[in-house]
C-alpha cells in the first residue's frame, strides 16, 4: 500500500495486487483518498477556465493553493515565460509557510484536454492534483482530464475535486 498524508491529502491505495497469505496483522483496510481541506469552490474553476479563455489562442496555467490555518482556498496565476497554442512554459509558486499546492492547472487551449509526455515528467514526483482543460474555444462547455499525482504513480481521480461537479475525466 502507498499510504501518504499531507495537510490536505489523506491517501491509502495498493500498488500491487493483494497476495493470498495469511496477515497477522489484519486487512490494510480500504483504498481511499480524502481530501482533508475539503472541495475546491466552484467560482474557482470558473475563473480559471475565463482566465484561460482570456489567454486564447495559447495554453495558459493556475494554481490552486489552500491554507492550513485559515482553511482559505486561493488562486495563483503564474508567470508565464512561453506561452503558445501547444506550448506552456511557467513555474510553481514558492509558498509561505501554511500554504499547500493543491491543485496545478494548465489549458491546451482549443486542443483537446489529455497528459502528454510532458505533463508525466513534470507530474511524476509531486503530490498534487492536476488537471488539464481543453477546447476553450467551445461555446458548450470545456473538457477537463483530471488526475491525483503521488509519489511517482497517477492516480485517477473518483469525482471532481470541485464543489458542484460529480464527474472526474
Amino acid at each position: 500500500m502507498l499510504i501518504l498524508r499531507r495537510p490536505w491529502l489523506a491517501l491509502d491505495i495498493p500498488v500491487t495486487p493483494p497476495i493470498s497469505a495469511y496477515v497477522p496483522y489484519g486487512s490494510v483496510g480500504e483504498p481511499r483518498a480524502d481530501l482533508l481541506c475539503g472541495l475546491i469552490p466552484h467560482e474557482l474553476l470558473e475563473q480559471v477556465v475565463d482566465h484561460f479563455r482570456a489567454a486564447l489562442p495559447n495554453e495558459a496555467a493556475a494554481f490552486v493553493l489552500w491554507n492550513e490555518a485559515t482553511r482559505a482556498f486561493a488562486l495563483h496565476f503564474p508567470g508565464i515565460e512561453e506561452a503558445t497554442p501547444s506550448r506552456l512554459v511557467y513555474r510553481s509558486p514558492v509558498l509561505q509557510p501554511g500554504w499547500h499546492l493543491i491543485c496545478d492547472i494548465h489549458s491546451h487551449a482549443a486542443g483537446p484536454a489529455y497528459f502528454s509526455a510532458t505533463d508525466n515528467a513534470d507530474d511524476a514526483f509531486t503530490t498534487k492534483i492536476a488537471l488539464v482543460v481543453g477546447q476553450l474555444d467551445q461555446p458548450d462547455g470545456v473538457q477537463i482530464a483530471s488526475r491525483l499525482c503521488a509519489c511517482g504513480m497517477f492516480v485517477p481521480l473518483p469525482r471532481s475535486p470541485f464543489l458542484g461537479e460529480s464527474h472526474a475525466a
